[in-house]
């Protein structure tokens, strides 16, 4: 199967659970009786783990020959962790499944994503009309999770994202060819140290910290938020399904129309969205405002990531690619996330909707990071 097709069909298969696990898993944590405390600290736990294992098991991918095998066992591992959710929903029981299935089903995230990055420079691979499809899944899901929860319950959210996970891993057997390998044979990649030390690597780690971290309180809690201010399960599906519809004209519009932009000007743009966007969210929850607000995710995420991909793949050579794709993970999209989880998790019950500000706030650093102290291109994000 030609690189673009698997890709698109990975895409789209894992977004589908994606779409299920990231807008309403916490509706099911609360359905079995979590606390909106304890539900803040399962979700900062599983960031804080997705953290550590996209170290350890990137750490383990020094050449690209092993990045196939590695997603075909997390999907094995990430489908037989959900399905355990079946006979242990104690409090014990969600704590260490939350970290399996952190440990597993979101290193799919970096190793795809290296895979997808080792594939642009390898055969050219339109990463933007590939990673569409997964998107567009996305929306699927919210449509259907949020239909499928308001009609017969939220044990719908398991029951699906199970069954998605067993389409993903079926296709993820499907083999891919030619499968991804290393521009010299036999170099292996720089360890994910050595990446780090790399000029201008902190600074990029930093800015995408910041921009994705922002989106916590959004990930989190929206959905609980939205279903306290009278929205149902199904309309929150829409508005999730709206904000990555904006995204999805992004990737379209990528290769023709974003391609000459810099990583800084890109995570330039994704910082401006993202300040009026928690403005608005913070403000007011009028259907009106949050279909304005749920459109600027094309910024706030779209425009955001595909900075980082450009720093990543235009900016780089072959050996920094895993391991920047590795910490890329770990930290802006682990860690940073995990931290602000938790906080927010702790500020709901007080702040409710103005935690949004919050967010906001913590991209205010983003500006300055970008235009302060400019260095070489090769340097910088």
């Amino acid at each position: 199967m030609a690189p673009a097709f698997w890709l698109s069909l990975f895409f789209a298969t894992y977004y589908f659970s994606y779409g299920i696990f990231l807008p309403f898993w916490s509706l099911w944590l609360s359905s079995v009786g979590a606390e909106a405390g304890f539900i803040g600290l399962l979700l900062g736990l599983g960031m804080a783990v997705r953290c550590a294992g996209n170290l350890v098991i990137m750490s383990r991918i020094r050449e690209a020959t092993q990045l196939l095998p590695a997603l075909r066992w997390l999907a094995l591992l990430s489908l037989v962790s959900f399905a355990t959710f079946y006979g242990w929903q104690s409090s014990l029981g969600l704590l260490v499944l939350i970290v399996l299935v952190n440990l597993f089903y979101t290193a799919l995230i970096p190793v795809s994503e290296a895979t997808a990055s080792r594939l642009i420079v390898q055969v050219r691979l339109d990463y933007g009309r590939a990673r569409l499809w997964g998107s567009a899944a996305f929306i699927g899901a919210n449509l259907l999770v949020g239909m499928l929860s308001s009609s017969y319950g939220p044990q719908w959210v398991l029951h699906t994202m199970v069954l998605a996970l067993v389409l993903f891993f079926g296709l993820c057997l499907l083999p891919m060819s030619p499968a991804p390998v290393d521009s010299q044979q036999g170099r292996r990649g720089d360890s994910i140290l050595q990446t780090l030390k790399r000029p201008g690597m902190p600074r990029f780690l930093l800015i995408t910290s910041l921009l994705q971290g922002s989106h916590a309180f959004y990930y989190g809690f929206s959905a609980l938020y939205w279903q306290q201010q009278g929205y149902s399960a199904t309309v929150i599906g829409y508005l999730w399904g709206l904000g990555v519809l904006a995204e999805i004209c992004v990737f379209l519009m990528d290769k023709k129309w974003l391609t000459g932009f810099s990583a800084r000007q890109l995570m330039l743009a994704g910082g401006l969205c993202a300040l009026v966007r928690w403005g608005i969210m913070g403000a007011t929850t009028e259907p009106g405002w949050l279909i304005v607000a749920q459109l600027l995710h094309a910024g706030t995420f779209c425009l955001s990531h595909l900075g980082a991909v450009r720093f990543i793949t235009r900016e780089l050579d072959d050996r920094a690619i895993i391991g920047t794709q590795a910490l890329y993970a770990a930290i802006p999209q682990g860690l940073s996330l995990a931290l602000l989880l938790v906080l927010c998790g702790q500020l709901f019950p007080v702040m409710a909707g103005q935690t949004f500000w919050l967010m906001g706030l913590a991209v205010l650093p983003v500006f300055w990071l970008l235009w302060s102290r400019p260095k070489p291109a090769a340097q910088e994000a």
